[in-house]
């Protein structure tokens, strides 16, 4: 609804319940979501700041503890133009995700990945991301995400067959 004021203000009032409540992992969870909200306004500066704010939390986490490396950095990163930085932190995230089985996580770092590398004008490289991507969604009912890698591969190869 791009009701952009509103969510900000129930993100900030979810993550100052979440820090008096003592729920480190919700407390991230919650900053995280406010950085994705600054993502979507294309305040990338902002959404950076949430997402080590983010980490920052994290770090309280134990390393073996669930959740610990999940933070989107790197699409702010791209939105910064630190394009090496951002596959960085992209490819990290792919590979944590893979191990640990996760198929939608995965997908996401995929593409996360591929829009990466057509900002670097990588397009082939990004093309077999986009399938990888498409493969694994098409049998998780994300609909409006593999509508979106449709659209992505298409700026990698023109429009599919």
């Amino acid at each position: 609804m791009q009701l952009w004021d509103e969510a900000g203000a129930e993100a900030a009032a979810a993550a100052r319940d979440e820090r008096a409540a003592g729920h480190t992992r919700g407390l991230a969870s919650a900053i995280e979501i406010l950085g994705l909200l600054r993502l979507r306004q294309w305040r990338f500066l902002d959404a950076y700041d949430c997402f080590d704010e983010a980490a920052a939390v994290l770090d309280g986490i134990r390393p073996a503890d669930e959740g610990a490396a999940d933070v989107p950095r790197a699409r702010a990163l791209r939105g910064l133009g630190r394009l090496d930085e951002a596959q960085e932190h992209a490819r990290r995230a792919l590979a944590v995700f893979r191990a640990n089985g996760e198929a939608y996580n995965t997908a996401r770092a995929l593409t996360d990945l591929a829009e990466i590398l057509l900002a670097a004008e990588e397009p082939a490289a990004a093309l077999p991301l986009t399938d990888e991507a498409i493969r694994i969604l098409s049998g998780e009912n994300a609909d409006q995400h593999v509508e979106y890698l449709r659209r992505l591969r298409e700026r990698c190869s023109g429009p599919q067959e």
